[in-house]
């Protein structure tokens, strides 16, 4: 009898949704399914809420638990891997709260936790034209702004585990406020987040624009001038902030992830000039680039965390 597929669960859990999905051998996600999620419904209300979403999954597939060799979860902020522990998050509420143990006490699995930014970064050093490349900064952008940066192969964590909260480089002395309780914030300025202030203010102003980010970009890809201006604006805000990370971290590539990334056509070309101008001639050379699928960075990439963290090497497939 041929031995069963085995599969790993991968979560990612985002300000106001859930997605979820199989992870195959060869890096393909199968049976993907999204779910609100409300991190303002509290700990409890979102373990339950990701919970019965892998149960959805796992029914969608027809299969049981035991096929899967480990649960893998990203999550907004930064996390303890040792814990599963969040150390770090402009969520009011959520540094400190355990996210591993409901899951484990779910699955009856391994699970292994990562923060979003440092997830969408291994996804890009595990798979796709950046694979197995060092000096790696990913960029996941969703409602915030996180990354992760890999060196020799491995995630930069700091000494208190919270590396890298480049969402919150005070860019502006007196800027948007910030959902961490600060203001001038780099996401406060240009995030999905910061993208829905932006376009409320537009539409105070008078200007007629939808409440979707989504849509402003479709109108955008129409060449509405009011809408192609605000994705200018947002590209020159994230190149801004990518030139100091340029700067100070001297990556060999920039990978942008997260949903927000699936506007790049519309905000590269103000990135990359304001990037390329504003870091040193010697940083400004890095590539900087947008993932295949962004919007499913963190997803792949808490697999690859659960792979690293539970030994299972061989569990993916070499593409060479």
């Amino acid at each position: 009898m041929a031995e069963a597929k085995q599969y790993l669960m991968a979560i990612d859990l985002g300000v106001s949704n859930v997605k979820a999905g199989l992870v195959t051998r060869d890096g393909k996600i199968e049976n993907y399914i999204e779910a609100l999620s409300p991190l303002e419904s509290g700990a409890g209300g979102v373990a339950n809420i990701l919970v019965d979403t892998c149960r959805q999954v796992l029914e969608e597939a027809n299969i049981s638990t035991k096929e899967l060799l480990a649960v893998g979860c990203s999550t907004p902020g930064c996390v303890n891997p040792d814990t599963g522990i969040i150390v770090a998050s402009a969520t009011p509420g959520w540094a400190g709260v355990d996210i591993r143990a409901p899951l484990e006490n779910s699955f009856e699995l391994p699970v292994v936790v990562e923060g979003d930014g440092a997830a969408a970064a291994l996804a890009f050093h595990s798979f796709g034209p950046t694979r197995g490349q060092n000096d790696l900064l990913g960029i996941n952008i969703g409602t915030g702004i996180s990354c992760g940066y890999i060196v020799q192969g491995q995630v930069l964590r700091g000494a208190g585990q919270a590396a890298l909260e480049a969402g919150h480089m005070p860019l502006f002395m007196e800027g948007r406020p910030c959902s961490c309780g600060r203001q001038g914030c780099w996401e406060a300025h240009c995030s999905g987040g910061a993208l829905r202030t932006l376009i409320g203010e537009f539409q105070n102003a008078g200007h007629q624009l939808p409440d979707l980010p989504e849509e402003v970009a479709e109108l955008a890809s129409a060449n509405h001038e009011t809408a192609l201006a605000i994705w200018e604006e947002q590209g020159l805000l994230l190149g801004l902030g990518i030139a100091s990370l340029l700067n100070v971290l001297n990556p060999k590539t920039v990978v942008l992830g997260g949903g927000y990334a699936k506007s790049w056509p519309l905000f590269k070309k103000s990135l990359l000039k304001t990037a390329r101008e504003r870091a040193q001639p010697r940083h400004a050379e890095a590539a900087i680039v947008c993932a295949f699928e962004p919007e499913r960075a963190s997803l792949l990439g808490a697999a690859v965390s659960a792979v690293r963290e539970q030994g299972l090497d061989d569990f993916f497939i070499d593409p060479s």
